[in-house]
């Protein structure tokens, strides 16, 4: 019985580190991986600063356009863009370098996509952002200027919308 008992308690003092553990995890904020300096240039020539945007929730979404995931993606992004703008909300949608500029210039078009999009010509924006490769990752930054989420692939557009309704 005195086995049980310590055995019992020792697994609840480990259940409560464990859960101790995970809270902090999840409440933990991270720089956002760019530093200050990181400056957008949109295709029509208009200059973002990460830095300025503070005060801001800004998603930075890397896509291609021979990206499945990133074009079927679109029209919720559109969707939530026009949804949450007014309240705070930037998206910065990043071409990688390997795309034609001038079909993501000609998608943006035809689709009217009403966030900037950025051409990452050089690569040095993707280096910024931990080194990203895999499209499409987005990064979500709060209004501090921390980094909330980074997401390799589909984004999960109910979790997004309850974050941004939250904040």
């Amino acid at each position: 019985m005195a086995i049980s008992r310590r055995l019992a308690s020792a697994l609840v003092l480990l259940a409560a580190l464990g859960a101790a553990v995970a809270a902090y995890a999840l409440t933990e904020q991270n720089a956002a991986p760019a530093t200050p300096a990181v400056t957008f240039t949109t295709l029509d020539g208009r200059q973002i600063r990460l830095q300025g945007q503070q005060g801001k929730i800004v998603m930075v979404i890397f896509w291609a356009t021979n990206c499945s995931i990133c074009m079927g993606e679109m029209p919720d992004l559109i969707e939530t863009y026009r949804q949450y703008q007014a309240r705070g909300f930037e998206l910065i949608a990043v071409a990688m370098a390997y795309d034609d500029p001038e079909q993501v210039r000609k998608f943006a078009r035809s689709k009217g996509l009403p966030f900037p999009v950025v051409l990452d010509t050089s690569g040095s924006l993707a280096r910024s952002f931990n080194d990203t490769k895999v499209v499409p990752t987005i990064f979500l930054i709060d209004k501090k200027g921390n980094l909330v989420s980074r997401t390799l692939g589909a984004i999960d557009f109910s979790k997004l919308h309850q974050y941004l309704n939250r904040s």
